[in-house]
């Protein structure tokens, strides 16, 4: 049995949320509902304990008198708002799905947010599976069958993704001081599964356990929204059309035990996929991160550019004071770690099948790589890959680079001041490449060695290259 809920919150979508939905159901549609439908494996959740008694209970379609007391007098889903609206701060919710009743379908907007918490006593949306014996189950792993399936805007076999549909979950400005966890689900448009919509500050946020397949986007960010203290932990995504998420303005932030695989779902030049994005911020620590297969190749010269794109992790200029640890990229489009930051720290972080593998803009004297291996970069069409691209200043400390094919491992760029040319200083490690293959390319720029191995030779010196030759200094 698959329960549906369409459209229980009166929301003005934005414009463009404005989408017809289609729905017809697609053969991905039709196996995910298969799927959800066997019987729960006992590996893919955790039994939680009774909640308190000031916590809120939904399911589907609600049980007994629906007061949302405990789960045999459980609120229906479609009555979480205005549940919400009567609440007081530090609200603990528990949304269950009943194990023959999923996936829930939806579309658009379910749940619209505006209570939070305080330090001491955060309110909490908890999803998870009800199973016969009455027991809540919070998803720990991607295997768990599906919460929620979105319907509508589906894509045909040869048809481009469609990021259309609204949010399930939006956040207002009351939002602070919360804790989400879960749920599992298929299929999100572009404004997210979450949509964080405060037109002001929000702070103090952890999102938990959120386990996506086949999405726009899971979490966004809407201009003018800005976030301090965020945590976002254990999470997995498979097939995102624009990424994972986006934020505006961020501070105080920790990414930690992520897996997000774009899957190589291509929305195509308008459609750029950044699994992680930042455009301003400081303070952001992202630890044990998988970013995989975000390539846009599809229509790239309705950009009047044939520049392929498709991003792991992206900071923009505004940003700074951030550090990447244990987190690997792989077959990215355009760069595994594409970082603006100023002040940027990255060890034990690998890169492999990117055009390319780490790139840095800043010219801050702090930027530092230890420990990171960037290997195998890709040619794009009329555009060569390589290991590390630079337009500002770094330190690499015991770094590994293997270039193949005829393209250098490292390319020198231009950032917002051409003035300056990159700076690349290099101590320990190794570099690999062809012999008749230089060792940097692109832009002017200058290259230290510190007893290096370049081809299993050590050497040490200071090198200059002007956008066509190289020299010793």
């Amino acid at each position: 049995m698959i329960y549906s809920t369409m459209n229980p919150v009166p929301y003005k979508p934005k414009a463009d949320r404005m989408h017809q939905s289609r729905l017809r159901p697609s053969r991905r549609h039709m196996l995910l509902g298969f799927l959800a439908s066997v019987a729960l494996p006992p590996a893919w959740g955790v039994a939680q304990t009774q909640p308190l008694n000031t916590a809120l209970h939904f399911l589907p379609a609600g049980t007994g008198t629906q007061d949302g007391s405990n789960w045999e007098n459980a609120a229906s889903l479609d009555q979480v708002t205005q549940f919400v609206d009567k609440a007081k701060p530090g609200q603990t919710i528990f949304c269950g799905v009943d194990t023959n009743t999923m996936p829930v379908e939806w579309s658009g907007p379910q749940i619209i947010w505006n209570l939070g918490g305080s330090p001491a006593a955060p309110a909490a949306i908890n999803f998870g599976a009800l199973s016969n014996a009455r027991q809540f189950v919070l998803p720990t792993n991607s295997d768990a069958p599906a919460l929620f399936q979105m319907v509508g805007n589906e894509t045909g076999p040869n048809e481009r993704p469609d990021v259309g549909g609204d949010p399930h979950v939006v956040l207002g400005r009351q939002s602070s001081h919360l804790r989400i966890s879960g749920p599992v689900f298929d299929r999100a448009g572009g404004d997210g599964f979450f949509n964080l919509d405060a037109r002001g500050t929000l702070k103090d946020l952890r999102f938990s356990n959120i386990h996506a397949r086949n999405v726009g986007r899971v979490i966004e960010t809407e201009e003018n929204t800005a976030i301090e203290g965020l945590t976002v932990s254990d999470c997995t995504a498979l097939g995102m059309i624009r990424g994972f998420a986006r934020f505006r303005d961020l501070s105080d932030a920790e990414f930690r035990n992520l897996d997000l695989d774009a899957d190589f779902v291509d929305g195509g030049g308008g459609m750029v996929c950044q699994i992680i994005s930042v455009s301003k911020g400081r303070g952001l620590n992202f630890d044990n991160i998988r970013l995989a297969k975000a390539v846009n190749m599809l229509a790239a010269q309705e950009r009047g550019s044939t520049y392929i794109q498709g991003d792991g992790l992206v900071l923009e200029e505004d940003t700074a004071d951030v550090r990447i640890e244990n987190c690997h990229a792989s077959d990215m489009g355009d760069g595994g770690f594409d970082v603006k930051t100023e002040n940027v720290y990255m060890a034990n972080c690998t890169t492999i099948r990117c055009k390319l593998g780490i790139r840095i803009w800043s010219h801050h004297p702090d930027n530092l790589l230890e420990n990171c291996s960037m290997t195998e970069p890709v040619r794009r069409p009329n555009n060569d890959g390589s290991c590390l691209w630079v337009a500002g200043n770094v330190t690499l400390r015991d770094c590994n680079m293997v270039a193949v094919d005829e393209m250098s491992p490292i390319r020198f760029g231009e950032g917002r001041n051409k003035s300056r040319d990159g700076t690349v200083k290099i101590q320990g490690g190794s570099i690999t490449h062809k012999e008749d293959v230089r060792l940097a390319t692109g832009s002017r720029g200058t290259v230290e060695l510190e007893n290096v191995l370049v081809n299993g030779v050590e050497t040490s010196g200071r090198y200059r290259w002007n956008g066509w030759w190289m020299r010793s200094l």
